[in-house]
């Protein structure tokens, strides 16, 4: 019995002190501490308590992408001290999935409470849901044409010419199994009401929330055409000039062309001769005297579209020049 008393007073063989129980002060309030922490580790209360831990996705393939929706946090509950529990919420704890071998198809994976990296000391109780199921599709690339939708009409006397969108095509990048049903995008409405001449608008598209997911919320640009109405006219008999001979005699058969065209109702309302906005011509230059069949060129004003000339080649005869000798005759 004296032998254990002198081992705790710290007194070793021959009476003679433990080196222990030198600087005893120091190492008390050292025994103090780590009594104060083995307490507020392992001795404090336990607590429960649910955490929402998102998911993260790794070392998905490049050719792949996930094609539905899957609920992107678990909640999660776990127990442990106090002190770590509430620690828990100023770490950046996260549910890695890695998907390195993943191919096209259904892939389910299981949460179970190993799959987390919770410091040492939390005990997972419960996770929900239980497993993730992520259905992977090929990632193609596309290029959509946009198509313009028109709303209302321009005032009486007017009429839209063209829409013309810049882009004109949107490339996206998305899961085969649904971009590859795809073949057009549409503009909002456009409206033309009131509108007597050309105009630019910035227009927005009218989207399925899957592709603005892909690719946001984009704008083009619509270049809008807006014209007079026209209408068919026949312009009978419109003379045929000749160029290129100057001074030599030479007969066209026919002297004149039949022009049908499309003009504008105001110039038709302005303009009392139509034959004025016309011009039917044929070069005769580096033509030998003889008879050829020359084509008819009609040339009209910016406004008038052409349609068809009746004929369309006329028939020259060139006379050979006079002699000096037939000329004294």
């Amino acid at each position: 019995m004296e032998k254990l008393v002198k081992q705790i007073l710290g007194h070793g063989p021959g009476g003679q002190p433990r080196p222990w129980t030198q600087n005893w002060t120091l190492k008390l309030i050292s025994l103090c501490f780590a009594i104060f922490l083995w307490y507020f580790v392992v001795g404090e209360d336990k607590v429960d308590t649910t955490l929402f831990i998102p998911i993260e996705i790794v070392n998905l393939p490049r050719d792949l992408v996930i094609s539905n929706q899957f609920k992107n946090r678990l909640e999660v509950t776990v127990s442990g001290p106090r002190g770590l529990v509430r620690g828990l919420t100023g770490q950046s704890i996260t549910r890695p999935v890695d998907l390195s071998s993943a191919t096209p198809g259904t892939v389910v994976v299981r949460n179970d409470p190993g799959s987390i990296p919770f410091p040492r000391g939390i005990k997972v109780l419960r996770i929900q849901p239980t497993h993730i199921i992520f259905l992977l599709d090929r990632l193609i690339q596309k290029d959509l044409a946009i198509k313009p939708i028109i709303e209302g009409t321009p005032p009486d006397g007017y009429q839209l010419g063209s829409i013309k969108l810049d882009p004109s095509t949107i490339t996206i990048t998305g899961p085969q199994a649904v971009l590859g049903k795809e073949e057009t995008l549409i503009t909002n409405p456009i409206n033309v009401s009131g509108l007597t001449g050309p105009i630019t608008k910035q227009v927005t598209l009218n989207l399925k929330p899957w592709v603005a997911d892909l690719v946001g919320e984009p704008v083009v640009t619509a270049d809008i055409k807006i014209r007079e109405k026209t209408v068919e006219r026949r312009i009978a008999r419109l003379p045929v000039e000749a160029s290129g001979r100057p001074g030599e005699d030479y007969d066209l058969r026919p002297p004149t062309v039949n022009v049908r065209a499309e003009l504008p109702l105001g110039l038709i309302k302005n303009t009392p001769n139509l034959k004025t906005l016309f011009l039917a011509q044929i070069n005769l230059a580096d033509l030998p005297p003889g008879t050829h069949q020359v084509p008819v060129q009609v040339n009209a004003t910016k406004e008038v579209r052409i349609i068809d000339v009746s004929p369309a080649t006329v028939a020259v005869r060139i006379k050979a020049p006079r002699t000096a000798a037939s000329k004294r005759n």
